[in-house]
């Protein structure tokens, strides 16, 4: 049975509370050390796309998130009602840059997501009256040598 979702203010000062939720879950679960942090990483790059970008300065955003472990596999929930965005539907062809001055602000961050978490799924759909941006991230609980 999946936990219930726990709710927080969508803002950089709240950041530090949903990370210890999902760490906390993360570390009693019996994830690796390796595999925490990479969660982490990938946790932080999906929640500053909500609280960044899902909401306007004039509303008071919120994020749902639930973690939990299904199938020996670790997964983050996080749900907005902000603005409709699909992270999965990205430009393929975004190039390496060659030097920090030549690197373009935005896109990697999806693709920096897509390297830790072997599943990824989007939905934007409706919640009672209210819709909704629902991002799922799937993850071993361990990490096997040959997974770099």
């Amino acid at each position: 049975m999946k936990p219930n979702w726990e709710k927080f203010p969508a803002t950089k000062d709240e950041y530090y509370s949903m990370l210890d939720y999902v760490m906390g879950i993360a570390e009693k679960s019996g994830m690796s050390e390796v595999q925490q942090m990479r969660l982490e990483l990938g946790f932080e790059e999906a929640a500053a796309n909500v609280i960044n970008y899902a909401y306007t300065e004039k509303e008071d955003g919120k994020i749902q998130i639930r973690a939990y472990v299904e199938d020996e596999r670790f997964f983050v929930e996080l749900k907005d009602n902000g603005t409709p965005f699909n992270p999965l539907v990205v430009d393929k062809t975004i190039d390496k840059p060659k030097t920090l001055e030549e690197a373009k602000i935005g896109g990697l961050g999806i693709a920096f997501m897509q390297r830790i978490f072997d599943e990824m799924s989007y939905h934007y759909g409706r919640e009672g009256k209210l819709f909704y941006n629902k991002l799922v991230l799937g993850m071993k609980m361990t990490q096997e040598e040959d997974d770099g």
